[in-house]
């Protein structure tokens, strides 16, 4: 092959990646402007969070999203609460509309974050809170450190301080093995958002992480992550930190809720990790069953509920037992 033609293929490489990264910045452009946050962005200090609250009356409902998810996770379930009670999700930092932070990505700096979010926001306690999966986790350390202002809580399919102690070593090196390789993909990833390839070719992104029940719901997830690299940025920091999130919670000792209303959502469909036998699942599921009825005994106006059609995301299978449940809540604390 002569120089004249390698100089060729290369300039048309060139022109075609400068291709990329114009059109891509406009589609990514064109993709903020599509999805816009649907609330307020309040600054809490050195970043913004965003905020998003609807409906009237008392106690406010506040909903803590799961492991790299954002408020758009909670699917139509915010927008059913709304119609009886005053309902605010949000998104921890760099995740959804949220600004990154500087600060170290703990638990108590993500509780502290809500915290001042509230306040600077002007939604007063007191609170019902709703977590799910690892957002559960962080609620049960908001009521902990702020206990005045808690009277009531949801927790669905929510993560526990010592799942992970409890967890088989095949379940746990399978998460080693698994966090390897989300880290490849989400490198691929944030090159392809940084370029704005995703943006000008939606076709591309992770079906697996299109978990929303509605279509809309899906274009709309897409569209944010597409637009920006910091929700992957964030997503992997937080799959990196979890550990740390069970050892600061472990250290708080949570033992009890007291007494208020407390219902806890457990997945009801056996959820199969790929390559452990079919012993192991079934222990993980004894485990994940059993720190749920733990969790239920944290109140003494707990109660456990078993989503028989669910997987993890109990909100988008079934999204009426997540509403029904938080409707019982707010109940039992006007009733008080």
């Amino acid at each position: 092959m002569s120089g004249t033609i390698i100089t060729g293929i290369i300039v048309l490489a060139v022109m075609l990646i400068g291709w990329v990264w114009i059109f891509g910045a406009r589609a990514k452009a064109r993709l903020a402007a599509k999805y816009p946050a649907p609330g307020k962005l309040v600054d809490v200090g050195d970043h913004r969070l965003h905020i998003n609250c609807q409906g009237q009356g008392g106690p406010t409902v506040v909903m803590e999203s799961g492991n790299g998810n954002f408020s758009l996770n909670w699917g139509r379930v915010p927008r059913e609460v709304a119609k009886f009670a005053h309902v605010c999700t949000y998104d921890r930092a760099g995740l959804g509309w949220s600004d990154r932070s500087s600060r170290p990505r703990t638990a108590h700096n993500l509780v502290e974050d809500l915290c001042r979010l509230l306040e600077r926001s002007g939604v007063e306690p007191p609170y019902v809170l709703v977590g799910h999966s690892l957002g559960g986790m962080l609620m049960r350390l908001y009521a902990h450190e702020h206990p005045d202002q808690v009277v009531g809580m949801v927790l669905v399919d929510s993560s526990h301080e010592e799942q992970m102690l409890r967890t088989p070593e095949a379940i746990q090196r399978l998460g080693r093995r698994t966090e390897k390789l989300m880290n490849g993909i989400f490198r691929l990833m944030q090159w392809l958002i940084a370029s704005g390839t995703l943006a000008l070719v939606p076709r591309l992104f992770p079906r697996q992480m299109l978990i929303m029940a509605t279509e809309e719901d899906q274009a709309a997830f897409r569209g944010v992550v597409s637009a920006d690299t910091k929700n992957l940025a964030t997503m992997q920091e937080e799959i990196a930190v979890a550990s740390d999130h069970f050892t600061a919670v472990r250290a708080a000792h949570i033992t009890s809720l007291g007494d208020i209303p407390l219902i806890v959502l457990s997945h009801g469909k056996t959820q199969l990790m790929p390559g452990v036998s079919a012993e192991v699942n079934r222990k993980v599921e004894q485990i994940w069953q059993q720190i749920h009825i733990e969790l239920a005994a944290q109140s003494s106006r707990g109660k456990r509920i078993v989503a028989e059609q669910s997987g993890h995301y109990i909100q988008f299978d079934q999204p009426e037992l997540v509403v029904d449940a938080i409707r019982e809540v707010v109940k039992a604390v006007h009733a008080a």
